[in-house]
């Protein structure tokens, strides 16, 4: 089934968003997705992915979070919306 996304899953993560992504999940997987579902300026939601994905994916997340290789970001949304950044090294 091909991913759509609509407003309950937020804009589709663009092409530099989804490279990015590539470094961390296989190019073409709902982990990967979900990574970039992160990654994108205005963050990801839990529901969102969920509505997309039908999973969390937050396994990935955290892992990622873990070895140090992205920092999360609350957003100013009342705390919903997460965006992940690549940690310089």
């Amino acid at each position: 089934m091909p991913m759509r996304f609509n407003k309950d899953t937020g804009p589709k993560p663009s092409k530099t968003v989804l490279s990015m992504a590539g470094r961390f999940a296989t190019p073409g997987s709902k982990d990967h997705m979900a990574v970039a579902m992160h990654m994108r300026p205005n963050g990801a939601t839990q529901t969102e992915v969920i509505n997309l994905l039908e999973h969390p994916h937050r396994n990935k997340i955290k892992k990622l979070l873990q070895d140090n290789k992205v920092n999360a970001k609350q957003l100013p949304d009342g705390g919903r919306a997460s965006r992940l950044k690549l940690v310089k090294k």
